[in-house]
């Protein structure tokens, strides 16, 4: 059994004090029971190291998988691809004449290798040291072996040419037939083909032979071509059964390494659990075995501990009652305090002021404020609270640890009333010199003098500077500089200018003092604000380092009582008093505002959460004019889960925290104060403090609204059934149903029509603009282009002016008849015979819709492209311009994928606003023009989901419940966007990753 130990903030180990508050049955418990916990938390440190690491090694694995599949996957593919290359080659064998086209092109391309080899074979004897008449020798041998070379080429060139016209005019020719070469106009040949069949003793009998040849051939490569089928297809076999063999290996291979990690990791936590829970155990059952034994010393130590204790305590009591009597005389005597300390500062200050008729008024105007004196009482009662602390610290010195801290803490104490003590006399004394420097100038009239002499000084310092800027901009009008020269001598006269002029000032006493004077709370603010940070830090560091006995077993009473009052527990055991405030402040709210608001109190539109049950229809009573509005019941419902989810969250996090550090307190770690706290808050703690505003924000403002009107959608709430002189009742999901009921009336087709053109509109609204502001852009940050400001200035005008403007304005722009702009344009120049109705046909409307939003969009994107463009590095351009890229592979290969990389979120946000963009629609065409057969829903050419929704909701179309079936589509619908949004979000994520 090991007696109890003691463990501070940085896990270091210490012994009790006085040893035998160890020695008994609740010392050797909570030992074994804080080793425990000790010992599981290391535990679950190191499995979050090992879950980590174990997770980086699954996703290696896994992007190991990947490529290892791929490769083989190219392996299988190339095995098979020489084979069909192959057969791809002999496709000139499916037909005589592609056999002949076949070799005259080969014939061809050797002609052209021959006139290579030629030019090279020259380029090479050019660089050759031989002489002029070896060079002539190689030529000719040259010249004579490519004629004859080119000789016999033309010749087969020729023989298949002829070869191919006869094939072309005898299309029944099957070879083996006897060939009459007779038949082919003679002016169709060349003059040397002509020559070559004179050449011939029998043309027909040649050609005919020719033909046979050709054919055996052909009848050749067609066989090997079919081989080369038969053994792709059984090659083709084989290797698909083995590359998924392989691949099922593969993957196998991949799973079992997994599964090995995994069951090392879970195996070597749980084992290391295992031995935890039983070095308990066989703790606790020693304990048991030697319990006897235990009580036995317990009896023997009770009656030194409980002496040693009262002790202690009636010390603790004479010291208090003593500091107390201290603490009363001091400020009893504070004047004599006050009067000593200002004979001291007076002494103090001969170097600086001497204390005369003249300074005396300034001395007791400053120093006997009523401010400063609040200061020394304040200071004294901190020195004889830190002789206090000290006599404490002497008495615990051989029973507790509490000894150490309130010693640091005594120390601290003293060091912090000496330190704010100079600052105050400091500050005292400056200004002091400050008021009677000034009040001696004022006296021997040196201060009006003084000023006259600065405002003369200032005057001549700002003359010069003009002069000098006059002086540059003719010395620029003659053209003696240069427009960068004038702008950089123009900054180094004005730095001058103000060199000058801050030196004035600081040779000026009138300035000197007055500057002083102004700055002289926020110096002593500063030097007072590290005096306290030192003092902070000292403690911080004692409350860190210097542990505390406790084996009172709190966690879990922390952990009830945290919940149920929050601060109650900082407050009673952890004295943290003013932390314990402000989460006794909040549970205050919790239990007196959210709860009762959250089950109807407060307000009786909102029946709380009870309300959901059936939106008031039960205490709806119209005789009695009894009339609950479903609407309320049913946000109210809403916000109150809402609320009731935040005051859980609140509790429970309160609740934990009291369990942790009662856990903390209970090894022997002391409890952090609100210094420690405060830190927190400014660091680690601060994003969650910002945040946690903007999430209230949103889940109130945002998601209340969202889940209302997903909730509305299994309601009948709309025609018949309008709150509140009608009940509304909950119906499930038979408005997510209708679709099926009415598709009798034509439901379906509806639906497709708004769908395909929401598609259409999507995509198109989407892409056409971010295309045209990615293309604007690049190009208006071309450094060849001239004034790209201002271009940029003119191509940001669409997003300048208001959306609503712009729209109304092109909506009367394109009316029909005489009144429309473009109609009236259009027909001035000629390119119209009569006026066109723009916005009443289907395809124009949908057109011009698209090109609208175009205008409205391109404009922000063009914006995002600019910014981001500005931000690739130019090294990346100027390596690749050293690599020989060009202009079309430095835009595919670099800026494209940089700015795609960086503005993917935004292009994912413009997609689904561009889904949900009822205001252009809206607007510009109203959903019209509507179709030459409509349904009965009122869905018209450019009405997209929401705008079709819209007219639904507004009583265009009469459908029982008819907001609810709005409301159930709605949610469709976001669920649709939502989901592509959030898939293309986890992909921009991945590759940025």
């Amino acid at each position: 059994m090991d007696n109890l130990k003691l463990y501070n903030w940085y896990g270091e180990e210490f012994d009790l004090i006085v040893p035998e508050t160890g020695s008994n049955l609740k010392a050797y418990k909570h030992n074994t029971r804080n080793i425990y916990t000790r010992t599981v938390d290391k535990i679950n440190l190191r499995n979050k190291i090992e879950k980590d690491l174990f997770l980086r090694a699954r996703y290696k694995i896994n992007s190991n998988l990947k490529r290892e599949l791929s490769s083989h996957k190219v392996a299988f593919k190339n095995k098979t691809k020489v084979i069909q290359d192959s057969i791809k080659r002999l496709k000139h064998a499916e037909s005589l004449q592609k056999l002949i086209n076949f070799e005259i092109n080969k014939i061809q391309k050797q002609k052209k290798d021959l006139r290579v080899y030629a030019k090279d074979f020259l380029k090479s004897l050019e660089k050759t040291a031989d002489e002029v008449s070896r060079k002539n020798v190689l030529i000719s041998e040259l010249i004579n072996k490519t004629n004859l070379e080119e000789t016999e080429l033309f010749k087969k060139y020729c023989i298949f040419s002829v070869a191919l016209i006869y094939l072309k005019l005898n299309e029944k020719f099957n070879p083996g037939d006897q060939a009459d070469i007779n038949l082919i106009n003679q002016t169709k040949l060349h003059e040397y083909e002509i020559k070559l069949l004179d050449s011939l003793k029998d043309k027909n009998k040649f050609f005919t032979n020719l033909f046979i040849e050709l054919e055996k051939t052909r009848q050749n490569l067609l066989l090997k071509k079919q081989n080369l089928k038969e053994e792709l297809n059984n090659t083709k076999k084989v290797e698909k059964e083995k590359f998924l063999i392989e691949r099922s290996n593969i993957k196998l291979l991949a799973k079992k390494k997994i599964i090995e990690l995994e069951y090392e990791y879970n195996q070597k936590i749980e084992q290391q659990k295992v031995e935890a829970k039983n070095i308990k155990k066989q703790s606790l059952q020693k304990i048991k075995e030697n319990k006897n034994k235990i009580l036995e010393i317990e009896a023997n130590n009770k009656y030194k501990i409980n002496k040693l204790k009262s002790t202690t305590k009636q010390k603790l009591k004479s010291i208090k009652r003593i500091y107390k009597q201290n603490l009363k005389i001091e400020l009893s005597k504070i004047d004599e305090i006050v009067k000593k300390e200002f004979d001291l500062f007076v002494e103090k200050t001969k170097e600086n002021v001497v204390y005369d008729e003249k300074s005396k008024k300034f001395f007791n105007k400053y120093f006997f404020t009523y401010a400063n004196k609040l200061k020394i009482k304040s200071e004294v009662k901190k020195f004889i609270k830190s002789n206090y602390l000290s006599s404490c610290a002497e008495v615990l010195k051989k029973t507790s640890y509490e000894s150490q801290f309130k010693k640091v803490e005594a120390s601290a104490l003293y060091e912090k009333v000496i330190e704010d003590k100079k600052i105050r006399e400091k500050f005292i004394i400056e200004r002091i010199q400050a008021k009677y420097s000034m009040f001696l100038l004022k006296e021997n009239n040196q201060l009006s003098k003084e000023k006259n002499e600065f405002k003369n000084l200032k005057k001549e310092l700002k003359n010069n500077y003009k002069n000098q800027i006059k002086d540059l901009k003719n010395r620029k009008k003659h053209k003696e500089i240069t427009k960068q020269a004038f702008q950089n001598k123009k900054i180094e006269f004005k730095i001058a200018y103000k060199e000058a002029y801050r030196e004035a000032i600081l040779n000026s006493e009138v300035f000197k003092n007055k500057n002083i004077l102004k700055t002289q709370s926020f110096r002593k603010y500063a030097e007072k604000k590290i005096n306290r940070k030192l003092y902070d830090s000292k403690i911080t560091e004692a409350q860190k380092s210097i542990p505390v006995e406790c084996i009172k077993n709190l966690r879990y009473y922390s952990l009830i009582l945290g919940f149920i009052l929050p601060g109650i527990p900082e407050i009673l055991f952890f004295k943290q008093r003013l932390k314990g405030i402000l989460l006794f402040i909040g549970a205050i709210i919790v239990w007196t505002l959210i709860v009762p608001f959250s089950f109807g109190a407060y307000w009786s539109k909102m029946n709380g959460i009870p309300g959901l049950y059936d939106l008031g229809k039960g205490i709806m009573d119209v005789d009695k004019g009894i009339l609950p509005d479903a609407r309320y019941y049913l946000f109210g419902a809403v916000i109150s889960i809402l609320a009731m989810i935040f005051a859980i969250i609140y509790l429970v996090i309160c609740s934990v925290s009291a369990f942790r550090v009662a856990k903390s307190l209970e090894q022997g770690s002391r409890p952090s104060n609100w210094t420690h706290t405060k830190r927190w808050m400014k660091t680690g703690g601060f994003p969650w403090m910002i945040s946690i505003g903007g999430w209230v924000l949103m889940i109130f403002i945002v998601a209340a609204p969202i889940i209302t009107s997903v909730l509305l959608s299994f309601t009948n709430y709309g025609y018949q059934h309008q709150a509140p002189t009608q009940a509304v009742d909950w119906v499930g999901l038979k408005q997510w149903g209708l679709w099926w009921v009415f598709r009798t009336n034509n439901l379906f087709l509806s639906l497709s029509r708004v769908i395909s053109w929401t598609i259409i509109w999507t995509i198109a609204s989407t892409l056409i603009p971010i295309t045209l502001g990615i293309v604007i852009a690049i190009l208006a940050n071309n450094p060849r282009i001239k004034g790209r400001k201002i271009f940029r200035v003119i191509f940001i005008l669409p997003w300048a002016i208001p959306a609503f403007i712009t729209i109304m304005f092109l909506r009367n722009a394109f009316q029909g008849g005489e009144y429309g702009y473009m109609n009236s344009v259009l027909m001035w120049l000629g390119i119209l015979s009569k006026s066109k109705n723009w916005l009443y046909e289907i395809d124009t409307a949908r057109v011009l819709v698209i090109l609208v939003q175009t205008w409205i969009g391109y404009a922000w994107i063009f914006m995002l492209v600019t910014g981001n463009l500005q931000s690739i590095p130019r090294d990346i351009y100027e390596a690749a311009s050293v690599d020989g890229a060009k202009g079309k592979d430095v835009f595919l290969k670099i800026t494209l994928p940089s700015l795609l990389l960086s503005i993917a979120p935004m292009l994912i946000g413009q997609f689904v606003g561009a889904f949900n963009n009822f205001t252009t629609i809206s607007l510009f065409t109203g959903g019209g023009p509507d179709y030459a057969n409509p349904t009965a829903f009122g869905e018209a050419s450019t009405d997209i989901i929401i705008s079709w929704v819209y007219k639904l909701t507004t009583g265009a179309v009469q459908i029982e419940g008819n907001q609810a079936f709005a409301a159930a589509l709605t949610t469709f619908a976001s669920i649709f966007s939502i989901a592509i949004a959030a898939k293309g979000f986890i992909k921009s994520m991945s590759r940025r990753d």
